[in-house]
């Protein structure tokens, strides 16, 4: 029997919740900048759904330790700061979404550059800026990636491409966003473990 297709959108409302919330805490507890209200990620009845979002959002801290050891990735972030409006999401996009093309891994990347650009703008002291952001990826997450996820298979087709997933590949060793000289990234067997648990608990 088939499994059940999960609530795509609201994974990636929480996920996304969760990796902005995570970065922007942590900034402001270290730098002692007052953290902006942000939307709690609303809980998954679902506990196979809700363990797919602690199993991504495990994944991002991954990439976004690698993405972190890149010089071309935090001056992107901090020419961003610099702008300190809602085109800085826009500029964001154009950066991650070049040539249009989505993968998995642009929408990881993207998730996790709005976390660190929210942080960056606590530390900036524009708090009021985050929430605007927040908005405006959830919108384009719904309006522009929700349908490829269906596409493809739903979020839980995700971890398995992203053991692997090239950054080089994807962005080109010259980009102006990923310059890692490491072409392969390689995700933990817990995380490749915990997804076939998933699967058997979901078509159980």
């Amino acid at each position: 029997m088939a499994c059940e297709v999960s609530q795509d959108d609201q994974i990636g409302e929480a996920l996304l919740i969760r990796v902005v919330r995570h970065e922007v805490m942590r900034v402001a507890a270290e730098g002692n900048a007052a953290p902006p209200a942000l939307p709690e990620d609303q809980p998954i009845s679902n506990s196979q759904d809700q363990m797919l979002v602690q199993q991504l959002a495990e994944t991002i801290k991954v990439i976004g330790d690698r993405l972190d050891q890149d010089q071309a990735f935090n001056d992107m972030i901090d020419g961003l700061v610099k702008v300190a409006d809602k085109s800085s999401f826009w500029k964001l996009v154009e950066k991650v979404f070049t040539d249009d093309q989505i993968n998995w891994g642009r929408i990881i990347v993207l998730f996790y550059s709005v976390g660190k650009l929210s942080a960056k703008m606590v530390l900036a002291h524009l708090p009021r800026i985050v929430s605007d952001i927040l908005t405006l990826c959830l919108d384009y997450f719904r309006r522009n990636l929700l349908e490829w996820i269906r596409k493809v298979g739903g979020w839980i087709n995700s971890i398995a491409s992203l053991a692997h997933y090239s950054f080089e590949r994807d962005f080109g060793s010259s980009s102006s966003l990923i310059s890692l000289s490491s072409g392969v990234l390689f995700i933990s067997g817990v995380l490749l473990g915990g997804l076939i648990v998933w699967r058997l608990n979901r078509c159980a």
